[in-house]
Parts: structure tokens; C-alpha cells; sequence
């Protein structure tokens, strides 16, 4: 499993019929316009799965040969 992380600036647009409408609003409607103004990758990281968490009773034959340790995973 992967994790990524990213910072993202935004900005969105959405019209109301007053400023009352507006000033409560804190969700933008399906009706408003987003748009992206920065995106930022911030880190990502890679996980193994207990054997509990995906499902298999057995190893499916994935494991990594070639002389590396599992134990030293992060």
C-alpha cells in the first residue's frame, strides 16, 4: 500500500443570493467552480499489509527474494 500526501491551494467561486446565504455557507455547493492553484507534494510512504488486513490466509508468492530482510521494512 502506498500513502501520498500533497498540499493543495484552491481557490473556489460560488454565487449566492445574498451575503447573508453566503456568510453561512461552509461546504461549496456542487454549483461552484474550483479551481487549482498550487499542488504540492508533501511525502508519500509504503506500507506492507498484515496478512489479517488483505484477505489472504497464505503468502501469495510475492515476497521479495534476492537477499532482502522484511524485518528492515519501514
Amino acid at each position: 500500500m502506498k500513502e501520498s500526501f500533497f498540499e493543495a491551494n484552491i481557490r473556489i467561486d460560488e454565487e449566492f443570493d445574498n451575503a447573508q446565504l453566503a456568510a453561512q455557507s461552509n461546504k461549496p455547493s456542487d454549483k461552484a467552480t474550483v479551481k487549482v492553484l498550487d499542488f504540492i507534494f508533501d511525502m508519500s510512504r509504503i506500507k506492507n499489509k498484515p496478512k489479517e488486513q488483505d484477505g489472504s490466509k497464505e503468502s501469495s508468492g510475492t515476497k521479495a527474494s534476492a537477499g532482502n530482510d522484511n524485518s528492515k521494512n519501514v
